[in-house]
């Protein structure tokens, strides 16, 4: 039997829905979490993604969504998360293609750069190579990037309102 070999990227917005237990966090989150711990291992994702995932944490506990103790919680388990589960995949912020690319995607779509350097990752990176079902895959809740990742010819799962991907 073939079975697929899948690249998961996870951005931010994914990677907050998989340490956050607040009710912003809930649309999708089970869904993720049983997805995460059954397929993506290891996942991939950048540094700034994981930048991105704490000051998103930090924003819930400044505006008191989160207490301190779950502001805490959440941050030792992504720490645990991206170090056990994931790697790190990033192409060179300096090369002139990433940086056509981000004028290009942000321009088009409105993205920012984080966002933009997801997309760009996907489509120019290590698994651009990978074609059919081993197509990598966009694991996000951000509802625009899914949108821009999916013109740009990116596979994406938005795991806020949509079922995860097929194992084949």
């Amino acid at each position: 039997m073939y079975y697929a070999i899948k690249v998961h990227y996870f951005d931010a917005s994914a990677l907050v829905k998989l340490v956050a237990d607040d009710p912003d966090e809930e649309p999708g989150r089970i869904a993720l979490r049983k997805y995460h711990n059954q397929h993506a291992h290891p996942g991939y994702t950048t540094s700034f993604c994981i930048a991105e995932a704490f000051g998103a944490l930090k924003s819930k506990f400044l505006r008191r969504k989160i207490s301190q103790v779950q502001y805490l919680q959440s941050v030792k388990d992504l720490i645990r998360i991206t170090g056990n589960t994931f790697q790190i995949d990033e192409l060179r912020i300096l090369d002139p293609i990433v940086n056509d690319e981000f004028q290009r995607l942000s321009t088009k779509y409105r993205l920012d750069f984080v966002d933009c350097l997801q997309i760009v990752t996907i489509l120019k990176g290590q698994f651009r190579i990978f074609e059919g079902p081993s197509k990598s895959i966009l694991i996000t809740a951000d509802r625009d990037l899914a949108k821009a990742a999916r013109a740009e010819g990116a596979r994406v799962w938005e795991c806020s309102s949509e079922n995860p991907p097929p194992d084949n």
